[in-house]
Parts: C-alpha cells; sequence; structure tokens
C-alpha cells in the first residue's frame, strides 16, 4: 500500500480550533505538509513551531515533536488500519481528514493514550473546524473502532510476507524485499530497529572525545553556538577515524556537507596540514565554510563549489594527488531512516538504481586523486548491498581493499558502511 499524499500549492493558513490543543495542532500541520506539499518533516516542523510560538513551551513543544514525526514514520501502519476499518481507499478521503485520523490513530495504537478519549476528540475537533461537520461522524467512528480492533487488525498480518512485514515495520515494500534478499530473517531486526530513536552524539572540539546525550540537548546549545560541540553521530566519526589523517597532511572530503566529518579531519590534520572539501550546492557550501569558522578551523578548511564526479586535481588547483581522499558517497540513507521520519517514503527503487551509479562515478573519479600509497575510504550511510559491497566488488585499477567496516540500527547505532582502501605504491601517479 503506497502511502497516499496531495501536492497542492499556495495552501491559505488555517486557524486552529479553539478546542484543539497547541501541540496537536503542530503535529497536524507537520504531517499535512509532510504529505500534501512533500516538504521534509524536520523543516515542517521548525516551520510550524515559530508559526505557533511553541519554543515558550518545551514539554509542549516535545510532545508536538513526537506526535508528528511518529506519525510520519509509522503512516503505513495507521493507514492499513484506517483503509481497513474506513472500507475505502485511502485516496478517496479528503487529505485533512486522512491526516486527522492518522494522527488519532497513532496517538491511540503506537503511543497507547493513556488518555483515549482526549485523542479520539482532538482529532474529531480538528476535522470540526478543518473541514467541517460532514466528517464528523466518520472521524469519530473509525476512530473509537481503532481503538478496540485496530492491534488486532495489524496481529492478523502475516510476518512472513513481505508486503505485510513492510506494513508491520512501516516500510516501503521494495525495501523490505532487498533487506530480505541481502540479509535473509536478520533484515526483520534491522527494520525494527530503524524505528527506535538513537541518543544525540556530539564531537566534543576542545578534547577529541565523543559524547552521547539521552534525553534533551537544550542544555548544549550555547557550546554548540560555540563551536565546542558538533552534532556528528558515532558512526559518522568512525568514518574519519578510518580514514585516519596525520598531522601535516592533505586531505579530500569530495561530498563534504554539511561539514561533519571534513571539520573533524581539518582537525586532525592540524595547522600544517590541509583539507579540500567539495560541495556541489553554494547554500551547502556555506554552511561547511561557517562550521569550519566555528570550530576554528577555517585556517586550514578549503571549499570548492565543484561536481565531484567530474573533480580533477587542475579544478581544485592542486600540483600532487592528496594524502587522503574521503568519499562519503551520496546515498539512500536507509541506516538513518530512524532519525529522518518522512526519508523512507521519499526513496523509490528506481532511485536506488541511479545512486549506485553515482557511486560507481564518483569512486572511480576518488581513485585519480590519491596518492600513490594513499588511503580512500568509501562511506556511506546505508545498509543495501547494492551501495556497499556491491560497489568494492568492482573497483577502480590500483586500488586494495585493507579494510571494511559496518555499523547497525539493530546494535544501537546509525547503520553505516565503511571502506578504507589503498592505492597500489607502484601505481603511477
Amino acid at each position: 500500500m503506497a502511502i497516499p499524499s496531495q501536492r497542492t500549492r499556495n495552501q491559505r493558513r488555517l486557524r486552529r480550533p479553539s478546542k484543539v490543543t497547541r501541540a496537536r495542532w503542530a503535529a497536524w500541520l507537520t504531517i499535512r505538509r509532510t504529505f500534501d506539499e512533500d516538504a521534509w518533516t524536520d523543516r515542517a516542523f521548525a516551520g510550524v513551531v515559530q508559526q505557533l510560538e511553541l519554543d515558550d513551551d518545551p514539554r509542549e513543544r516535545a510532545f508536538a515533536q513526537r506526535l508528528a514525526y511518529g506519525t510520519v514514520q509509522q503512516a503505513k501502519r495507521v493507514d492499513h488500519v484506517i483503509a481497513t476499518l474506513g472500507k475505502r481507499p485511502l485516496h478517496k478521503l479528503d487529505p485533512p481528514v486522512l491526516h486527522a485520523l492518522r494522527l488519532g490513530c497513532y496517538e491511540l495504537l503506537e503511543l497507547r493514550a493513556e488518555s483515549a478519549h482526549a485523542a479520539v476528540d482532538q482529532a474529531v475537533e480538528i476535522v470540526r473546524g478543518v473541514v467541517g461537520e460532514r466528517a464528523v461522524a466518520f472521524t469519530n467512528a473509525i476512530l473509537r473502532r481503532a481503538q478496540v480492533d485496530g492491534e488486532l487488525i495489524l496481529d492478523a498480518l502475516d510476518p512472513t510476507k513481505d508486503s505485510d512485514i513492510a506494513t508491520l515495520v512501516s516500510m516501503p515494500e521494495w525495501l523490505v524485499h532487498r533487506l530480505r534478499a541481502d540479509m535473509g530473517d536478520d533484515a526483520i531486526a534491522e527494520l525494527r530497529a530503524m524505528n527506535e530513536p538513537h541518543p544525540a552524539a556530539f564531537r566534543d572540539t576542545t578534547t577529541g572525545e565523543s559524547i552521547v546525550v539521552g534525553g534533551s540537548t537544550a542544555h548544549l546549545a550555547d557550546r554548540i553556538d560555540r563551536g565546542e560541540l558538533v552534532p556528528q553521530s558515532l558512526a559518522s566519526q568512525l568514518v574519519v577515524r578510518t580514514l585516519d589523517p596525520q598531522p601535516g597532511e592533505r586531505v579530500l572530503d569530495m561530498c563534504a556537507a554539511p561539514g561533519g566529518k571534513a571539520t573533524h579531519a581539518a582537525q586532525l590534520v592540524g595547522p600544517d596540514g590541509a583539507l579540500v572539501a567539495v560541495e556541489l550546492h553554494e547554500h551547502r557550501a556555506d554552511s561547511i565554510r561557517a562550521l569550519a569558522t566555528r570550530v576554528g578551523v577555517a585556517d586550514r578548511l578549503c571549499v570548492v563549489q565543484a561536481d565531484a564526479t567530474t573533480l580533477t586535481l587542475d579544478m581544485l588547483d592542486e600540483t600532487n594527488p592528496f594524502d587522503r581522499v574521503l568519499l562519503d558517497a551520496p546515498c539512500s540513507g536507509t541506516g538513518v531512516l530512524a532519525a529522518r521520519p518522512d526519508a523512507r517514503w521519499k526513496r523509490t527503487e528506481e532511485g536506488i538504481d541511479e545512486l549506485v551509479e553515482l557511486q560507481r562515478r564518483l569512486l572511480a573519479t576518488a581513485a585519480t586523486l590519491v596518492r600513490p600509497g594513499g588511503v580512500l575510504v568509501y562511506s556511506t550511510c546505508s545498509i543495501l548491498a547494492a551501495e556497499d559491497e556491491s560497489i568494492i566488488e568492482h573497483l577502480p585499477p590500483g586500488l586494495t581493499v585493507e579494510s571494511v567496516q559496518r555499523t547497525w540500527p539493530s546494535k544501537g547505532a546509525d547503520g553505516f558502511f565503511i571502506a578504507r582502501m589503498r592505492r597500489d605504491a607502484e601505481a603511477s601517479a
């Protein structure tokens, strides 16, 4: 079952119905923008928070985020319940009604709402305020039945069928099929883990240590603003440790945004080293520069706006190949779905094939930019073999694999693939 959406333009700004809490209204607006306007959930939520001035109440803001992100993430599960109870295709429902039903069902089934009455009543009030009385009875009836029968409907699914597994873990069926083909039944644990949030991780730029924080990170805001802490997952930090830049070396980061790995590597090469960070898009290149300034490595980090697939030493104003090259390739992001609730609905299987072709081109270019005897690291935040093992099975000439590492969502980490390679010392420069 696909996740229905309806893209619209110039939608009027809706006013919050008087009986609807700010948290649930913020969640509904975010869900609506995610599915109807194809917005990224985090950006949609940030805009809604500003619009409703939710930052004045951290607890209400946190509840709104939990509702919004959770509903988007679990859309396939709650949609299955809604479609079963409504006995009609979801695309035939008014989008505002569907989003209210999604929100109400999520609160009932996934949060096990202590006050089921409030969950139902609030969804009904949203529909009453936005659509009118004509849809109130239907909304109320679906949610009352979901409260009683929702879990039974989900329990009736077959946990051995790809289509039903996809509904149970709220993932696209193509992703379930590919992962099971790669990993067998071990894929189920990874799929379930990708619905579980991980603690926030930071790199302490003053000590070089990794910091993991459970719960709110609001108390760290000043240290982040000062550049003392950089949000960076443990798996992302492992990529740079695998690259292992040494003081005084010249390092290239081919796909550098948002800049966490680039600034990490720049710290390690020290004031006598150099880091060239390549980024295609101007606004993302600017964000790397801003981070480098905040962290204190702008003196050794040069940002070049360019297409990494066609990169040459001449384009970088370089005479000699780099000591180390990092290719953190654009990928499906299937290893970090826990942090990006809507990413699973934005990827397609056809898009994976396009990414694989891009990854191969980038790796071929990377091989020309590392010096003989130098190190090349290829990494992704994907757990699909097509983007990972299959890529390094057919290396460009002159490269030898030294190590391969994986981190897994089921082990409490982001899902990363990291392959360290070395260019043959005898290879021509």
